[in-house]
């Protein structure tokens, strides 16, 4: 069993109503509840990198330069997790509308008279 699942996914429905269930389950369950902590992190990340950025500046200490490379780095590799989850989460929901139309494709030529 997945993670916040309780049924199969969509993709494995026999029927519409099923599918549509499955469907609206999936909609509603809820996302990781690391997303918001994450956010205030690169938040963070970010203004105590502008603060190191600027004394860095004003007074040129090497290891000044490294801790903002350091924090600028890390606030990259958060960016780039937020790209890709928005990635999948745009993938999924770009299958999820071809599986729904595939349904209503299959439905259409089911109730079509011969």
């Amino acid at each position: 069993m997945a993670v916040g699942r309780e049924l199969l996914p969509p993709e494995q429905a026999d029927s519409w109503g099923e599918f549509h269930a499955r469907l609206e389950i999936e909609a509603a369950a809820p996302g990781s509840p690391l997303i918001p902590l994450w956010s205030g992190a690169a938040g963070l990340l970010f203004g105590v990198s502008l603060i190191c950025a600027a004394y860095a500046l004003t007074d040129g200490r090497w290891w000044q330069w490294v801790g903002t490379l350091a924090l600028l780095g890390a606030l990259g590799v958060l960016a780039v997790r937020a790209v890709d989850r928005a990635d999948r989460q745009r993938a999924r929901a770009a299958e999820l509308a071809r599986l729904n139309d595939a349904w209503l494709d299959h439905l259409e030529r089911s109730t079509r008279p011969r």
